[in-house]
């Protein structure tokens, strides 16, 4: 059974290719950051679960653009840092 947004189903967990070459790669992880964080900017549900989410969502709104696609990359670091690795985003709330 798939699981589909505000279903009863566990979400999917699909596994890191970390022992891949360009999982390190700088320009690699800007791409999937960029990613995630327009998706999590687009949804807004995961505000109030941990300081990463005021942090990025007050970055992207105090942009040019008010859009992530004039946030510099070097400017993410704050988010990241304030991530616990608690996972309550991806368990409970990301669509």
């Amino acid at each position: 059974m798939k699981s589909k947004e505000g279903g009863l189903g566990a979400p999917v967990r699909f596994p890191l290719k970390w022992e891949e070459a360009d999982f390190t790669d700088r320009k690699e992880i800007d791409v999937e950051l960029r990613r995630v964080f327009d998706i999590c900017h687009g949804c807004r549900r995961c505000f109030n679960l941990c300081e990463s989410f005021p942090k990025l969502f007050d970055l992207i709104d105090e942009s040019k653009s008010g859009e992530l696609d004039t946030v510099n990359s070097e400017d993410f670091k704050p988010v990241v840092d304030a991530c616990t690795l608690c996972d309550m985003c991806f368990m409970t709330k990301c669509p």
